[in-house]
């Protein structure tokens, strides 16, 4: 009786801190992204941490330095926006008045530095006009291919 009584103690135990670490996991992989109105309500706590926030990139925000490779833009939500600094290239269907999730750290004066840019795009799929091609002729912009 007392060795059963033992392994159901340590069987609980065993549950319990599996069920703790499901729990810590889903929770984690939950959050998909912060708001820039939640971002500003956990500011302090959230320095120096990992995050993906995400909201609608505001116009006429978008400040691009090509030679450098460098952007600076505006995230919001509709309340709140919050700065945002890039370094690298963006993705084709990033723009202002889209809508994007940016992973980072947010910076001692604020700034959120991201590190990778996911543009959102429309859930929907709209196929090219009828008598025009989805792909282009030529990769070099304003140039037509030549064909024999």
């Amino acid at each position: 009786m007392h060795k059963t009584r033992r392994f159901l103690i340590g069987a609980a135990i065993i549950l319990a801190a599996l069920a703790y670490l499901i729990y810590g996991g889903m929770r984690e992989a939950i959050v998909y992204f912060v708001t820039p109105s939640e971002l500003k309500g956990q500011e302090s706590s959230s320095k120096d941490k990992f995050l993906r926030m995400g909201g609608m990139v505001v116009a006429g925000s978008l400040q691009k330095d090509p030679p450098n490779l460098t952007y600076r833009f505006q995230l919001s939500d509709g309340a709140q926006s919050v700065p945002v600094f890039f370094r690298g290239i963006p993705p084709d269907l990033f723009s202002e008045g889209k809508g994007a999730v940016v992973e980072g750290r947010i910076g001692p004066d604020g700034v959120f530095v991201a590190s990778t840019i996911m543009a959102k795009h429309a859930e929907e799929y709209s196929p090219p006009p009828q008598g025009k091609t989805s792909t282009p002729r030529s990769f070099v912009p304003g140039q037509e291919e030549k064909r024999p």
